[in-house]
């Protein structure tokens, strides 16, 4: 029989955890080629596709039509009306869209938004009720969506893999997570060569994205021996491949962003991002900021705090990145954002002092709560008040 003592002991260093990842991965340059076997995989010739894509990219660089050639057996439906930052009613629309050819399966090519949207659409499709009424949890999603396979064009929101789509009001200044395990896409096909195109702004902003996540995920309370094994490797590739992919863009740099992209989203789907994302989320809503500066910008000051609490976890952290120590650490953060043409203060995105009080009131305090140390409004104010 066990003391308290023993189990005590083992509680601290056998850990208990559930880990769960249903989507199967295609990674590999020109993998996109795949798409047709894979479908085939899933359903039928003969069936619907509900293809959702960017406005103008695939179509500009002769991507879609051959895609669309390949899937000459399937009736495919194109739906490129997708913004940034899709809201609940974009959602709605298109899944109104996709009911009405009674699609089969849903396919998304495009970056995070589209994705996103792609995401909801597929399992609000078997669902009645708006996607806000489920984002706010009036209505619980209780059956597998429309098959869906995701294929990123960008590499940092790691959609692909992940079980959750984030919805935006821009004009409520709202951000609502719409997720759950009823909705990990069946398929990720995650093609370098559609990494080609970003521009480096966009190379940098999405990467910054996945690079944050996998700190806030191995510094979570929620963290697991298989996610912490997975964001060490996103943060040594981030680490070595994020200037170059910004700056160069050649495709060994960019792949290497895509492969540590899709990682982060595995294993930020056990081990969510959190603090980060917490204040990124109303510096998007209130000062337009783009999403992966808006969770980068306060990296390094989370990590200081975080530090302290996870000692066990920073020898192999400091490997990681290269450095000795935390000052190393950040020193090098800051650098590579810099590098990169990121903003490494709220000054720099156009914040002053007199606007912290709006960034704490807004901050999404549910995911604070997953930081390894108590923060309140006053250390975070703190925190922020030295980003200026």
């Amino acid at each position: 029989m066990q003391n308290s003592g023993e189990s005590s002991l083992q509680d601290q260093f056998v850990p208990s955890f559930v880990w769960r990842h249903p989507t199967r991965v295609r990674f590999g340059v020109g993998s996109l080629k795949t798409l047709t076997s894979e479908v085939a995989a899933i359903v039928p010739d003969g069936t619907r596709v509900f293809l959702v894509v960017g406005r103008q990219s695939l179509r500009a660089r002769g991507i879609l039509q051959p895609i669309l050639d390949s899937l000459r057996d399937y009736k495919v439906t194109v739906y490129d009306r997708v913004a940034p930052f899709p809201s609940p009613q974009a959602v709605d629309d298109a899944t109104a869209e996709c009911r009405s050819i009674e699609a089969d399966i849903v396919v998304a090519i495009g970056g995070g938004s589209v994705m996103d949207l792609a995401k909801a659409v597929a399992i609000l499709a078997v669902h009645e009720g708006s996607a806000l009424a489920f984002a706010q949890g009036e209505i619980a999603l209780v059956r597998k969506g429309l098959p869906f396979i995701a294929a990123p064009t960008t590499s940092g929101s790691s959609s692909e893999v992940t079980s959750g789509s984030a919805l935006w009001d821009m004009d409520a200044k709202k951000h609502y997570g719409l997720g759950g395990p009823l909705m990990f896409p069946d398929t990720a096909i995650v093609d370098p060569e559609l990494m080609m195109s970003m521009p480096s702004s966009l190379a940098a902003i999405t990467g910054m994205d996945a690079f944050t996540s996998a700190f806030e995920s191995y510094w979570s309370i929620r963290s697991q021996p298989i996610s912490d094994a997975l964001n060490l490797d996103v943060i040594r590739n981030f680490t070595a491949n994020l200037e170059r992919s910004t700056i160069q863009g050649d495709l060994e740099s960019r792949a290497a962003c895509a492969i540590a992209s899709t990682m982060s989203g595995i294993a930020y789907s056990q081990s969510p991002p959190n603090a980060c994302h917490a204040v990124g989320g109303p510096l998007t809503l209130f000062w337009d900021v783009q999403h992966g500066q808006a969770v980068g910008v306060t990296l390094c000051g989370f990590l200081e705090r975080a530090a302290p609490a996870i000692r066990h976890k920073l020898p192999p952290l400091w490997e990681a990145m290269g450095v000795e120590d935390l000052t190393g650490a950040t020193e090098l953060i800051t650098r590579i954002m810099r590098r990169c043409g990121l903003e490494t203060t709220l000054t720099g995105l156009g914040l002053n002092e007199s606007d912290l009080d709006t960034l704490v009131d807004e901050t999404r305090w549910e995911r604070v709560g997953s930081l390894p140390v108590s923060m309140g409004r006053d250390e975070l104010r703190v925190m922020l008040a030295e980003l200026f």
